[in-house]
This record gives structure tokens, C-alpha cells and sequence, in this order.
């Protein structure tokens, strides 16, 4: 227990490492956002933009960052204690050649069957009012040719042939990123995102200029951000594909079913595919719901869960992917009390910024997303409408976070039912929620069914992971989230009577909003961190450290 805080130290440090560089990648993201935002505006076109987006990014918390590193991460760790690095590589290589092959057949059917995947997403808008039934049967006529489609859903279909394909790509550089991960390199791997963003960039704004009549036509300017996307995706895998070749990696091409490591690693995979997966299947959901409501519903809420998505990535995220490889090589090791005091350190070190920043974030929903979106095609009332859903999503940003973690300590007890499980009682909760929630409230009501979905998949998650791990630090954690609540609550009324002095009611275009935004969040960041200080939390007293060490140089 001596080495517990020099543990902590460590992990934090490395967290702090990965969210710099998210942190670059989030402002990076939201220029890109700013981007979409002016020329597709919240119209037909930019809804069909990000029906088709989520569908590889859908697939790829399952393929990628989220089943496929969860189960192997610690199957390659098992595999490199108990036979060598040596066996370790050819483990690497063999997986990876695997899973890619099998990726690009599924990007093949993929493309093939995107009618009927985009038609499903947007029912809602087949036979508008109409029932579950009679809106398949439209879907149906559509498929078989005896009835027109819509523009929106040719354009979407569209749109989704071009962009399926990042799903091999992502896919792939999420494998070399969990290599390098668990060799200690975090920087790097925690850096693709923001080049993604900046190929995205330099392409759509590129074709934007250069393009004629590409800048006036959001349905035409789609065409080209979709294949930005491929853009960025290629940037992403010749960026890792170096230091993966350096530290002794490759790749085989072919099916190694029969490979021990690689039948386990497609083994652990199986149940984890709801674990990891709770989120982006609520989304789907989200997805499919949002169909039913008024054109712009769908780019509202993609922009307000990519906004969660922000804050979650900044630190929680960061927090999650150091820690699945710190836990994974403790139950190799035997450490039970270590894999204690990492799990409680995580789950107070997400919750830092967690907690005050959905916090911060809903009380200053509108002039953030007026700040970020408000430009061209993306209008002051769509801005109070993304504004008012980001609002609800913040409700559930900590239960995200923690059920992320959570998931990743029973991952490394190579626990990979239980997390399906919780997700499949979230999904059910997200279903009937946004069921009952988006008549009265739209999007606000599934933002908010998706953040109670969160909450009943942690309450899963506890008593299992109880069973797994004796013991939980439950005091520690609950006594760090408290006093990071306790500061969360007068830093929000300290800027919310900040924003109504500054009067960021109003845009007040992008340069003035800016000048009263930033002082005003910097103000409450520094309010909510003398109070952490005044409560002695041993998180922000280590980050003042990692701050003095870092000025000294």
C-alpha cells in the first residue's frame, strides 16, 4: 500500500498526458463542428450527413476502442506474462490481420445492404405519423421499387456508402493505439483524433473554396465532408503505423481462428459487445427516435452528444484508456489491493472534471453551442434548441464515465458478462424512456432517457463488480465525489450570475462571445479549484503538483 500514491501519481500523470492531447483534439473538433455547422446548417442534408457518420461510429465502439480493446488488452497482457514477448507479437499480428479482414466484409455487406440500414434509421420520416407498420411497409415498397424513395434518404444512402469504409480504418489504428498503449506510449495514440480533424478540415474546407457551387449547395458540399472522413481516417493509421512497426509489431493478413490468443481475444469479445457497446446502441436508438421528430432533430442531438462527448473524452476518457492496462497487468500480478487503490483512484480521478464540467456545461449550454455552431446555416434557434438538449445531457455525463471504468476493472478480471448485462437492462430503460420522454420534451427527452439509461447500467455494474472485488473503496470514492459536488454547486451559480451580468443570453457574434465566455469559465474553474484545495482532495492537491513540475521547466 506504500506505492499506492506513487501509483496514483503515475496514472494521473499519464491521464493528464492523454487529456492534453484530447484536449487539443476536442478544440481541434469543435473548429470541424464549426465547419459542418456553416455549410450544412441543421437542414435535410446535415441530418443525412450524421445519420450516415453514426453508422461506423456506431460500429466502432464495438470493433474498436471499446470491445475489441477491452478484451484484447488483457488477453495480450496475459499472453506476453505467461509466454513471452515474443508470443506476444504474434499475437498482435495475427489478431489484427484477422479483425481487419473480417472488417472489410463487413464494410463490403455494409455498403450493400445501406439502403436498408439508412431506411431503418430514418422511418420516421417514410410515413410521417404513421405507424411502426405501415412505416416498414413503406420501407419495404421503397427497397422493392414500387414506391419513390425520399431525397433525404437517397442522400443519406449516399452519404453512407462513402463513409462506411472508416469503419476498417478506425477500427484498425484502435489496434495499433491499444499496442502502443499498453507499452507505456499514450501520447501519440491520444494525438490521431486531433489529425483526424485537421485532414478533415484541410480537405472539406479545401473542396468548400476550390469546388464551384460546392459552398452554395449543402446537398453537394455533403458529398464532399463524407469523403473527408476517409480522408482522416487514412491520416490516422499512417500516423500510428511507424511507432507500431518500431516497437517490433506486424500484421498478417488472414483468418487465425484456430490461434489460442486470437479464439480467446474473439471470445471475450462475444459478450462484450453490449458492455462496451450501451452507449452508441442507446444512440442508435436516439437515432431512430429522432426520426419521428421535426427535420434538425438529428443534427441537434449528434452536436449535444458530441458536446458530452467532449467533456467525457477530456479527462474521463483519458482516465479509462490508462487504466484498463495499469488493471489488466495488477490481476496478472495477483495485486488485489493495488487493483483496489488504481479502480478508486480512476473513479475519483474521472469524476475531477466530470462533475464540474457537466455542471459548468449545463448552465452554459447556449452560449457554448453559440460559440461553436452559431454560423452560416446554423441559426439562433437552433442553437437555443441544441443548447436546451445539451443541457439534459449533462445530467448523465459522471454515470457514463463511471460505468466506464467500472466495465474496464471487470474486463481485467476477464469479466466480460456482467457489463452485457447492465447494458442490456440500459437499453431497455433508453427505449422505454425516450418512449414516454420525447413527446413532451423532443430531443431533450431522449437526451434525458439516455443519461437514465446510464444510471441504471451503473447500478448494475456496483454489486457485481462487489462480487468480483471484495471491498470496494466505496467510502473513498463516495467522500472524493462529495466534496467535488460541493465545489461543483456555487462555482454553477457563480457563472450563471456571471453569464446573466455579461449578458450571454445574446450572441454577441463570435469574437465578443469569446471575450465574455472564456473569463467567465476560467473564473469558475478557479473557483472550483480553491474549493477542491480547501477540502484537501488528494486529486487536485497532484495536479498542482504536475502543474509546479511543469512550470519548472
Amino acid at each position: 500500500m506504500a506505492d499506492q500514491p506513487q501509483a496514483s501519481s503515475s496514472n494521473l500523470r499519464a491521464a493528464v498526458m492523454v487529456g492534453s492531447m484530447t484536449l487539443l483534439s476536442r478544440i481541434s473538433g469543435m473548429l470541424q463542428s464549426r465547419l459542418l455547422a456553416s455549410f450544412l446548417g441543421a437542414g435535410p442534408a446535415a441530418d443525412a450527413f450524421f445519420v450516415a457518420f453514426r453508422l461506423p461510429n456506431l460500429l466502432r465502439r464495438f470493433t474498436a476502442e471499446g470491445t475489441m480493446t477491452s478484451a484484447f488488452l488483457p488477453t495480450l497482457s496475459e499472453t506476453e506474462a505467461l509466454e513471452g514477448p515474443e508470443a506476444g507479437r504474434e499475437l498482435v499480428a495475427q489478431f489484427l490481420g484477422t479483425l481487419t479482414l473480417v472488417l472489410l466484409l463487413v464494410c463490403a455487406l455494409g455498403i450493400l445492404c445501406m439502403g436498408v440500414l439508412t431506411g431503418l434509421l430514418m422511418m420516421g420520416r417514410l410515413a410521417p405519423g404513421a405507424g411502426v407498420g405501415q412505416q416498414l411497409t413503406a420501407l419495404g415498397q421503397i427497397l422493392s421499387g414500387a414506391r419513390p424513395a425520399p431525397e433525404d434518404l437517397i442522400l443519406t444512402t449516399a452519404l453512407g456508402r462513402i463513409m462506411f469504409p472508416y469503419l476498417a480504418l478506425v477500427s484498425l489504428t484502435a489496434g495499433l493505439a491499444a499496442v502502443l498503449n499498453l507499452k507505456g506510449r499514450f501520447g501519440l495514440p491520444a494525438s490521431v483524433s486531433t489529425f483526424w480533424n485537421l485532414a478533415f478540415m484541410a480537405f472539406g474546407y479545401g473542396c468548400m473554396k476550390w469546388v464551384p457551387g460546392a459552398a452554395r449547395d449543402p446537398h453537394r458540399a455533403s458529398y464532399f465532408f463524407a469523403l473527408a472522413v476517409l480522408v482522416g481516417g487514412l491520416v490516422q493509421l499512417f500516423l500510428l503505423w511507424p511507432s507500431f512497426r518500431g516497437l517490433g509489431y506486424r500484421l498478417r493478413w488472414g483468418f487465425f481462428w484456430r490461434h489460442p490468443g486470437v479464439k480467446k481475444a474473439l471470445r471475450r469479445m462475444a459478450p462484450g459487445l453490449l458492455g462496451t457497446g450501451i452507449h452508441p446502441i442507446n444512440v442508435f436508438v436516439s437515432t431512430f427516435l429522432a426520426s419521428h421528430l421535426a427535420v434538425g432533430a438529428q443534427t441537434v442531438l449528434f452536436n449535444s452528444s458530441m458536446m458530452g462527448e467532449m467533456v467525457l473524452g477530456l479527462f474521463s476518457a483519458s482516465v479509462a484508456t490508462v487504466s484498463l492496462p495499469v488493471m489488466s497487468r495488477l490481476v496478472d500480478a495477483g495485486d488485489v489491493d493495488g487493483l483496489r487503490g488504481s479502480l478508486a483512484s480512476a473513479l475519483r480521478g474521472t469524476a475531477l472534471l466530470a462533475i464540474p464540467a457537466s455542471v459548468g456545461m449545463a448552465v452554459l449550454a447556449r452560449p457554448i453551442i453559440a460559440l461553436i455552431f452559431q454560423s452560416g446555416r446554423y441559426g439562433a434557434a437552433t442553437v437555443a434548441w441544441t443548447g436546451d438538449t445539451l443541457a439534459f445531457q449533462c445530467f448523465g455525463l459522471l454515470f457514463i464515465a463511471t460505468g466506464r471504468i467500472l466495465a474496464q476493472c471487470l474486463y481485467a478480471l476477464k469479466d466480460y458478462r456482467n457489463p452485457a448485462y447492465a447494458a442490456l437492462v440500459g437499453l431497455v430503460v433508453n427505449v422505454v424512456g425516450s418512449a414516454f420522454l420525447m413527446g413532451p420534451l423532443g430531443t431533450r427527452g431522449i437526451a434525458l432517457a439516455n443519461s437514465l439509461a446510464s444510471l441504471a447500467g451503473l447500478l448494475v455494474l456496483v454489486p457485481n463488480l462487489a462480487r468480483r472485488l471484495p471491498a470496494l473503496p466505496y467510502r473513498e470514492v463516495l467522500r472524493g465525489w462529495g466534496g467535488m459536488i460541493g465545489a461543483s454547486l456555487p462555482m454553477g451559480l457563480a457563472v450563471w450570475f456571471g453569464a446573466r451580468l455579461l449578458g450571454l443570453g445574446v450572441f454577441h457574434g463570435l469574437g465578443g462571445t469569446a471575450l465574455r465566455l472564456f473569463p467567465l469559465i476560467a473564473l469558475g474553474s478557479l473557483v472550483y479549484f480553491l474549493l477542491v484545495l480547501a477540502f484537501r482532495l488528494p486529486e487536485a492537491g497532484l495536479m498542482v503538483q504536475l502543474v509546479r513540475r511543469k512550470l519548472r521547466f
